[in-house]
């Protein structure tokens, strides 16, 4: 059951612009009524047979939200705040805080930005609270338990987890209970998102405290994820300056401070320092990291530095079989790599080595070749982006009796994806779902890559999206983004509406605000695509509205004005009334929002809309009304084929301290082009205009030219058009003789007036004539077909 408080919070929330998701519904219905003939509805209406509804199915349900609980309760205190309401009790809050990070931390997801920006808020509320005894405070293991969950970096903006980070640790020694751990643990946040020079002068400082109290038990572990983050961050003068010191103060050369320095060297082609740290002895004669080891042998065929390499390789050999890295499983791996990628050594070469591997290991069990030493031939193998040779090397796996473990399927997957060979993916897809291990990666990469490559074909398989779908779903796992992009393009495009519901329920709940942006631009992108069917981008509009409330004002305007496009007004009213009755006051209609609306009944006319929009305008009293909304007005009345109510805002306007504007002028015309007594109102109008010698706009000029004409003075239009060159200082052109033509009520005078033109304006009457094609209005008269649009 879905609850009524978790919406009033979430409406709340967004009318603060802070976007959350909403309980999904079903699609609003498409709008049926409308003032145009049957033949230009687009509708795809359902046959009715009523004994066959005896054999049909009922629909199938929807599925359930998984929601995260205690989420729901950080909201409404979020959105309480926001709105300076009393927030839920000190006791729901720690409870809510307790349930959520424990569920984060059962189920491995991500904390997003929106989710630690609550929990922050929520933190900084119960800090400032007093406290009544243990159950009115958060623990410290409630405080490590999100801190823990903060270290799993978002697909996002990482802000509120660096603040989050930094309330927690200032919370902990509030309390008097923070221990090295938890500064460890700061330290770690701060570089992982990108604050190592604030990470450098703690540990600075943490170890000047450290070596008054006690110099001879210092933990030094804390310099190397600050080491790590300047080498991450490439703030080269810091780095070079705090390594020299951890090495000084006694932090060991180990594998993982020797793979930083070596590593951030060689990924920016510094030959010499590169050799300089690689060849600087590890403590305990351990061996490089593998990881290390392979940016060593990228950067060497980068920078042509083989011969150098061929000294490494040599001595990762000799150091294997006869020195004491032969106990390292890891250091026979990198050997067969260097092989591959150094040496272009054959798979059946290979599994020479990994036959002498087994020999020199036989003693030592845990050195031995297993199925990860393929995993690594496979990723060289990708490297080189030879899918054949990975598929070789999988064969090898076979031949020595290994057994492909989930990696090797994941790789598979990956290789073949990028083959594009779909089939073969799908293919190892299926092979790792008979795997009882599952992978602690829990957003699973690979896999979002499938279901992309799944959709992306010309026919995609609804059936093998589902099935992956349906498979990740059982594991909790939320989908990237740009895979639910996917998957709704593709569902949309086959009406599969309620496998679109389904994705969105299951997983934009769990996005941030940058998140669900990527998802409704877009489906704001899919109602913009003329490609679409009207029918497809109402559904879509509809989804897009129940699932993304916070949907920005410009890309509303901008689905009105599609519907505009596709000759539906009775849609567009339909978009405008849901910006009109929006709980959020910023995406209500404005004064220039009305006016785009009236602006798009004149290139598409409906009276039931140009009514129901006025009615709104007339109880809104956030819009005082100026000339440009009253111009808009006489564009609806105008194009609805009510020019004497259009006159009356045309009243208005003259009675307005403002006044018309060069716009006004041109549109009272047009309405005098179709107002029975027009031809002396537009004359009267026009004399006035010369009295006050003002300058007279082309757009001015022509529509009193096509007012003159529709009332059939045809001797007039022809002097006006005449007398161009001397009011507009430049000769008629086609557009103008197109419009007076069309202006034209008879054909008689239409014949006479293209005799006319043909003589005296020969040749551009010819362009117009080849530009332009005529068709037969509704009244039998040929028209061009030249757009008129209005501005208001």
């Amino acid at each position: 059951m879905r609850s009524q408080l978790a919406r009033n919070a979430l409406r709340r929330l967004l009318a603060s612009e802070l976007p959350a998701a909403l309980p999904p519904g079903f699609t609003l219905p498409r709008p049926s009524v409308r003032a145009y003939p049957a033949r230009s509805r687009v509708a795809r209406l359902p046959q009715r047979r009523s004994f066959i509804k005896l054999f049909q199915k009922p629909p199938r349900a929807l599925k359930e939200i998984d929601a995260e609980p205690g989420y729901e309760t950080l909201l409404q205190y979020r959105a309480a705040e926001n709105d300076s309401l009393r927030p839920p009790p000190q006791a729901e809050l720690i409870k809510a805080w307790r349930e959520f990070f424990a569920y984060k931390t059962r189920h491995g997801r991500t904390v997003n930005s929106t989710q630690a920006t609550c929990a922050h808020r929520v933190l900084l509320h119960l800090s400032a609270q007093a406290s009544d005894g243990p159950d009115t405070d958060l623990s410290e293991d409630d405080l490590r338990s999100a801190r823990k969950c903060l270290l799993k970096p978002p697909r996002d903006d990482y802000t509120s987890h660096l603040e989050l980070s930094r309330a927690i640790y200032s919370e902990l020694k509030r309390q008097g209970v923070d221990q090295p751990k938890d500064f460890f643990a700061l330290l770690v946040a701060l570089t992982q998102y990108g604050q190592s020079l604030e990470a450098r002068d703690l540990a600075l400082d943490y170890d000047e405290r450290m070596r008054q109290q006690d110099p001879d038990d210092l933990p030094y572990n804390y310099f190397v994820p600050v080491i790590r983050g300047l080498a991450r961050e490439g703030h080269e003068p810091e780095l070079l300056d705090l390594a020299s010191r951890a090495i000084k103060a006694g932090v060991e050369h180990d594998p993982a401070l020797h793979g930083i320095m070596t590593n951030y060297f060689a990924l920016k082609d510094n030959i010499g320092q590169t050799k300089f740290w690689f060849n600087k002895p590890i403590s305990k004669n351990d061996p490089p990291a593998p990881s290390t080891y392979y940016e060593i042998l990228r950067f060497a065929l980068r920078n042509d530095q083989q011969e150098w390499a061929m000294g490494v390789y040599q001595n990762l050999v000799e150091s294997l079989e006869s020195g004491p890295w032969g106990r390292h499983k890891s250091s026979w791996d990198t050997s067969f790599q260097w092989a591959v990628a150094l040496l272009g050594k054959s798979v059946d070469h290979v599994e020479h080595m990994i036959n002498v591997a087994y020999e020199h290991t036989k003693h030592k069990p845990s050195a031995q070749p297993n199925i990860g030493t393929i995993n690594s031939l496979i990723k060289v193998a990708m490297d080189k982006d030879d899918a054949y040779l990975a598929e070789r090397f999988l064969a090898l796996s076979k031949k020595l009796g290994l057994e492909p473990n989930y990696k090797t399927y994941m790789l598979q997957l990956e290789y073949r994806i990028r083959a594009n060979d779909i089939d073969g993916a799908f293919t190892a897809y299926q092979s790792l779902q008979n795997l009882e291990d599952a992978t602690k990666d829990k957003e699973l990469p690979v896999l979002n890559s499938l279901i992309r490559a799944l959709c992306a074909v010309p026919d995609p398989s609804h059936e093998r999206v589902l099935d992956v779908t349906s498979y990740l779903e059982q594991r909790h796992v939320t989908l990237e983004p740009e895979t639910v992009v996917s998957i709704c393009m593709a569902f949309l495009k086959n009406d599969e509406t309620y496998e679109v519901i389904d994705t969105l329920s299951l997983h934009t709940i769990h996005y941030s605000v940058a998140e669900r942006y990527m998802v409704r631009a877009a489906f704001v992108d899919y109602c913009l695509d003329t490609k679409n069917s009207t029918a497809r981008v109402w559904d879509a509009y509809a989804l897009l509205r129940q699932f993304f409330p916070e949907v920005e004002m410009d890309a509303r305007v901008k689905i009105m004005d599609a519907f505009f496009d596709r000759r539906r007004a009775d849609m567009a009213m339909h978009v405008f009334g849901h910006m009109r009755s929006h709980d959020n006051p910023t995406l209500r209609p404005a004064l220039e929002t009305y006016v785009r609306f009236l602006e798009g009944l004149g290139r598409c006319p409906d009276d039931e809309s140009l009514r129901t929009v006025h009615n709104m305008l007339k109880m809104d009293t956030t819009v005082q009304p100026n000339t440009r909304l009253y111009n808009a007005l006489m564009i609806g009345y105008t194009a609805c084929d009510q020019p004497y109510r259009a006159l009356d805002f045309w009243k208005e306007i003259t009675e307005s301290p403002e006044g018309p504007s060069y716009a006004t002028l041109e549109i009272v015309f047009r309405t005098y082009e179709i107002t029975p007594d027009g031809d002396s109102l537009a004359n009267e109008l026009w004399e006035k205009i010369k009295r006050m010698e003002i300058e007279i706009p082309d757009k001015v000029y022509l529509a009193y030219m096509a007012a003159t004409a529709a009332h059939g003075h045809l001797s007039d239009a022809k002097t006006l058009l005449g007398n161009m060159d001397d009011v507009l200082g430049k000769s008629p052109d086609l557009h103008d003789f197109g419009i007076v033509y069309n202006a034209l009520p008879s054909p008689s005078t239409k014949r006479e007036f293209q005799s006319w033109a043909e003589k005296r304006y020969a040749r551009t009457w010819g362009v117009l004539k080849a530009t332009f094609l005529r068709k037969q209005n509704d009244e039998g008269l040929r028209q061009f077909k030249i757009r008129r649009p209005y501005k208001a």
